[in-house]
This record gives structure tokens, sequence and C-alpha cells, in this order.
């Protein structure tokens, strides 16, 4: 009886655990979406514009060439 317990519970907590994703890409519904001219560009830090540079990454790809990509990073 006592194995019938535990597997009826490991059971139920495995459904949970298999349906509980399943909500997480639901769509919000049409009150909560602003349009797109409500939109503000979040700003950084009490007004101040973020800081960035650009940045050069060096990279192999499978052959051993090299890959040199510029990244914009921001602070």
């Amino acid at each position: 009886m006592r194995k019938i317990m535990i597997s009826a519970t490991i059971a139920a907590l495995s459904l949970v655990a298999f349906a509980a994703p399943a909500f997480a890409g639901r769509m919000p519904d049409a009150a909560t979406i602003r349009p797109a001219g409500l939109v503000d560009l979040a700003t950084h830090y009490y007004g101040h514009k973020p800081k960035c540079f650009w940045k050069k990454v060096k990279k192999y790809d499978y052959y051993g060439n090299v890959i040199i990509k510029k990244i914009k990073v921001c602070h």
C-alpha cells in the first residue's frame, strides 16, 4: 500500500510539473497591451544615458579561421 501511495504522489507531482510550463507562453489580454506610441524609452539611472562603446571580439570558427565581431557594450 505504501508503494502505491508513493507512486501516486510522484505521478501527481510529475503531472503538475509537466503542465506548469504550458502557462508560460500565454498571450496577455488586450487590456494590458499598450499601443506602440505610448512606449517610452527607458533611461539609465535617474535620467542619465548609459555609456556605450564598441568592443572587438576575436573568435575562431571550426576550421581555425579568425572571425572578428564588433559588439556594443553598454553600462
